[in-house]
């Protein structure tokens, strides 16, 4: 388990970190589980964002709350993880490049304003491996590198730019989930297990 550097009770896991969600949290505040609810997603690429004050199971790719003690959690073998926090509220959004392309971290943004915001882009397919086909490389052609004859997406670099642009406080992290051996990679195997990463006020 990975704590982001810059915001406070924000997680991103690992194959290593073996249990259910509640199992994680308490493995990093085991003082604070019992007191805590768990608000997830049915994942799908789209651009919804909920707001949302219960746990639950939730039909969206991102998910945020002003309410204390509920744990937000994303779950990712290759996409994004990306938590959010200012001093009103926290997030956790799922972001491929399908939900890229659908505009869902402007969604996110403007649901929860800019003000004292700090972002935090969790483990992902990153540019050494992350090959994709005219198609995809057509809907961000500036987010392209090409190496060895391949066409290879900068999957994060559209919004870390757009951070650096607003003087939004940001992390990226540098770890590729496909060539990382400590991260589940549907790239790399088609694996149908996720890692999850998880924030809360």
């Amino acid at each position: 388990m990975i704590k982001s550097s810059t915001i406070r009770n924000g997680y991103f896991g690992n194959k290593h970190d073996l249990g259910d969600l509640k199992s994680l949290v308490r493995s990093v505040n085991p003082s604070k589980e019992a007191l805590l609810s768990f608000a997830q997603m049915n994942q799908t690429h789209s651009s919804n964002v909920k707001v949302v004050s219960l746990g639950g199971i939730y039909e969206s790719d991102g998910i945020f709350t002003t309410e204390k003690n509920l744990v937000l959690a994303v779950q990712t073998a290759d996409c994004m993880p990306i938590l959010l926090k200012n001093d009103r509220f926290v997030a956790a959004v799922h972001i491929g490049w399908k939900g890229l392309s659908n505009n869902i971290f402007d969604t996110a943004i403007k649901k929860v304003g800019t003000d004292n915001l700090q972002v935090s882009i969790g483990p992902h397919a990153q540019k050494c491996c992350y090959e994709v086909q005219k198609d995809v490389a057509s809907v961000f052609p500036e987010s392209i590198e090409k190496k060895n004859n391949k066409l290879n997406l900068k999957l994060a670099e559209n919004i870390s730019n757009y951070c650096l642009e607003n003087n939004i406080e940001m992390e990226v992290s540098e770890i590729c989930t496909i060539c990382a051996n400590d991260y589940f990679s549907y790239r790399e195997d088609k694996t149908k297990q996720r890692q999850y990463s998880f924030i809360w006020i």
